[in-house]
Parts: structure tokens; C-alpha cells; sequence
């Protein structure tokens, strides 16, 4: 019998049944968020999901020198705007070129504002943490349409305190199959005036700020070349909080496998779970490490 499920594997596989697990790179190693307990974070989500491989590599100076290539998605986790290198030149054209020839990249979170004087940067994330005279931002009516603001207008980017916040996607994004239209996503940031090239961008979703009152993205994704990128401002880990509620939040830990797949040009697997939030109340997960 064990024989004969082998050979059934192994027909299922060579068929295309089975499909090979969606390897991701998990880039850190300097962030004023905690970076070490964020990157911690995201491969258990992963792995607990099933179906993907996590691999971590840390900045290391002149040296470091990440294969992009062997991987189909890469996850950016490294923030200078409190300090922290650039990365080697050799590396920036390795990662623009790695999503220019049709590779995944996952903005997480605080990664959205580094990198501020590396021009290709700017154009794969689209919208980042900037001064109000460095490009475009884009505010949304409560229906989705979408309003560009000139560079100077607005403000600088900036946020409020975290809070439990309303989420209303837009469209029936791949991401978003099944999904309610709105759901309460535990203690996030809603960016505003997040700034950049904002070329080949899509909106996901969007909040509401209650400083402008104006409602702002919180998910987009970026055309760059043939490959895709994907930001959202979900996901803050700081250095106090052990068990950070943005990244207990279920509406968040049910994205994150499906925005790897969908960034690895795979089918959504990913079920709307049952505890799922609502519209009117937010969701909370216990945090299992793995092994």
C-alpha cells in the first residue's frame, strides 16, 4: 500500500497535481521596527500555512550578496530611516532586475520607508514615506475613485496613533476572493500622504485618517517590468510589543500566505476562515511559534 502511494505522489507531481511549495526569501538585518521579531513572524505564519519554503538572509556589509533568483517570492524587511546602510549597489540591480524579469516582492510593512535616493525603489513600491515635495500621494472616496495630489501638496507622510481600523477593499482582487468588503483590521497605521512615482499601481484597499478625515491606501501592488510588488501598511511590530496585535490580527495572517501566492503567480489556495473579522469587530490568533 505505501509502495503504491508513492507511485501515486509521484504520477500526481509529474502531472502537475501537487505543486511545488512557493520558496521565499525573507530579507532584514536593520529596521527601526523590530525587524528580528517581524521576519520571526512572518516565516511561522508561512510555514503554519503550508505549502512554502522560508529562507532568511541577513545584511552583512560590502559582502552580502542575497541569490534573488532562487526564490519566487522575496519579502523586504529592512528599514534605513533611523539608520541602517544602503544596500550594495551590486544588490540594488540584482533585486530590480530579479522583479523586472518577473519575480515577487513583498514591501512589508516598515520596508515601504527606506530606501528614499534609490530611484528603481521608488518605482517598485510606488508610494512610500516621504516629504511632501517628493512625489505624488493619492487619497479615495468612500467608492474607491481614486484622486492624485501633486508633489507639494497635502502634507509630508505621516500617521496616527495605531488604532483598530476599518478596511474596505476595492475590486475583486485575486487577494481578495471571498473576502467581505469591509473588515476591522487589529492596530494598524493608515499612512497618509504615503509619496512616489505611483506608476502602474493599483489600489486594494483603503482606510480612513482621522486627522485629514480622508481616506488613504492600505494595500497596493505595483506593475514593475513583468514581475509584481505588493505593499501594505499592515504588520507593525515594534520593539515592546511581544505579541503585537497587527500581526494577531486574522484578517492579516489570512492575507499573508494568499499575497505570496498571488506574488508567485500561483491560484489563491488560502479558504476564508471563520474567524475571519467583521466589518464592525476585529479578530485576534494566539501566536504559535514553529518549529
Amino acid at each position: 500500500m505505501k509502495k503504491i502511494f508513492q507511485v501515486l505522489v509521484i504520477a500526481m507531481m509529474a502531472a502537475g497535481s501537487i505543486a511545488d511549495p512557493v520558496r521565499v526569501l525573507i530579507v532584514d538585518g536593520f529596521s527601526n521596527h523590530d525587524w528580528k521579531h517581524t521576519t520571526g513572524l512572518l516565516r511561522d505564519v508561512l510555514v503554519s500555512s503550508g505549502g512554502f519554503t522560508v529562507e532568511v538572509s541577513t545584511f552583512g556589509g560590502a559582502d552580502w550578496n542575497p541569490e534573488f533568483d532562487r526564490y519566487d517570492v522575496v519579502i523586504q524587511n529592512c528599514n534605513d530611516i533611523k539608520g541602517g546602510e544602503a544596500w550594495p549597489r551590486p544588490v540594488q540591480e540584482a533585486l530590480e532586475n530579479y522583479v523586472r524579469n518577473g519575480g515577487g516582492l513583498y514591501v512589508f510593512h516598515s520596508a515601504n520607508n527606506a530606501f528614499p535616493e534609490w530611484p528603481e525603489y521608488n518605482r517598485m513600491i510606488g508610494l512610500g514615506w516621504r516629504n511632501k515635495d517628493f512625489g505624488r500621494a493619492i487619497t479615495l472616496d468612500d467608492d474607491g475613485a481614486v484622486h492624485e495630489i501633486p508633489a507639494g501638496g497635502g502634507g509630508n507622510t505621516g500617521h496616527g496613533k495605531r488604532a483598530d481600523t476599518r478596511v474596505t477593499r476595492i475590486g475583486e482582487h485575486p487577494i481578495h476572493a471571498g473576502l467581505p468588503k469591509q473588515w476591522m483590521a487589529a492596530d494598524i497605521e493608515v499612512y497618509r500622504y504615503a509619496r512616489g512615482p505611483a506608476e502602474n499601481l493599483t489600489v486594494l484597499s483603503f482606510a480612513r485618517d482621522e486627522k485629514t478625515g480622508l481616506n488613504f491606501p492600505v494595500e497596493w501592488t505595483v506593475g514593475y517590468g513583468k514581475g509584481r510588488v505588493y505593499t501594505s501598511t499592515f504588520g507593525h511590530v515594534w520593539a515592546d510589543q511581544e505579541n503585537p496585535e497587527g500581526m494577531r490580527c486574522a484578517g492579516h495572517r489570512t492575507l499573508i500566505p494568499r499575497v505570496v501566492e498571488w506574488l508567485a503567480g500561483r491560484e489563491i489556495t488560502d479558504e476564508v476562515p471563520a474567524d475571519f473579522p467583521t466589518g464592525d469587530s476585529i479578530s485576534l490568533r494566539e501566536i504559535e511559534a514553529t518549529e
